[in-house]
């Protein structure tokens, strides 16, 4: 069987299949198509079962690894499912997120150079608005940020890695402390390892919707949700105008012109070429001749 480009690890449970047209239908999206998705089927009622059973025999690439409730999240279910994986990188989608058309082909980039990647998010609001990831300090090599190395702020959906780490990995995926964060436990053992060489890039390409803790809002609000939203990141002008929305509503909440150029002047981000920093030491160059 040939190798496919991307392993999708896509956690699922009880009566949450109607969210997973959309989901999977933002991985069906991408530019990328060299894919398999691996639904994790954590004690599933029998009405997502038939769904996702439509779904793969429209798409051969969609399989279904069906286990009883676990007693967390069904981490071990996602470490099983990854022995069967047959690809050069492993990313993650929340079933109630959905992946901008580009999330594969950033991460295939990120991923020749680096065997741990992160993306940011754009934030659905309850109300509506839109904010960008709040973890914008943390870019850049993990080696470099304290706290990317920890792994925290960094959501599931948004994290790409290659198949060899994990399997050089002492545990893998496994049952999370009640007291911790799954997708945090799991980021802290890929930091530890010694061959680890991570980076989190500063481009949007999930659309992320948080709704409280887990299980957060209801299935028919998530769907709704899910359905306005997969018909906004299809054409490209409509995704550019969202991460400008995305962007003003990061300053908005901030409200702290500081706090933002902080954060900016170590950022990645390049204008015409050059870094923030880059950009300012030119912009006040210029201003001192002026004087």
């Amino acid at each position: 069987m040939s190798r496919s480009k991307f392993t999708i690890i896509l956690p699922t449970t009880g009566k949450r299949g109607p969210l997973l047209p959309y989901s999977i239908g933002s991985i069906q999206n991408q530019t990328i198509q060299d894919f398999e998705i691996f639904i994790i089927g954590d004690g599933i009622s029998d009405e997502t079962r038939e769904l996702i059973e439509g779904m793969m025999d429209k798409d051969s690439r969609i399989r279904l690894f069906d286990h009883p409730k676990h007693e967390r999240r069904g981490e071990p279910y996602r470490h099983k499912a990854l022995q069967k994986a047959n690809s050069d990188f492993v990313c993650y989608l929340c079933d109630r997120d959905m992946m901008l058309p580009n999330h594969l082909e950033v991460l295939a980039e990120l991923l020749a150079t680096y065997n741990f990647a992160s993306t940011t998010y754009i934030d659905v609001k309850e109300d509506g608005r839109l904010s960008m990831g709040q973890y914008i300090g943390y870019y850049g090599k993990a080696s470099d940020h304290k706290a990317a190395a920890r792994g925290g702020g960094i959501s599931l959906s948004n994290v790409g890695h290659t198949l060899d780490l994990y399997h050089q990995l002492p545990h893998g995926w496994r049952t999370t402390p009640k007291d911790q964060f799954t997708d945090v436990y799991m980021w802290q053992q890929f930091n530890g390892h010694p061959e680890c060489i991570a980076y989190s890039d500063v481009k949007p390409t999930i659309i992320y919707f948080k709704r409280g803790h887990f299980p957060g809002a209801s299935v028919n609000d998530r769907k709704r949700d899910l359905e306005k939203w997969s018909k906004k990141i299809i054409n490209p002008d409509d995704i550019n105008d969202i991460k400008k929305k995305a962007i003003g509503g990061l300053l908005m909440e901030k409200n702290d012109l500081k706090w933002f150029m902080l954060k900016m002047y170590k950022s990645p981000i390049s204008i015409r070429g050059h870094t923030i920093k880059e950009a300012f030491i030119k912009l006040f160059k210029k201003i001192s001749v002026f004087r």
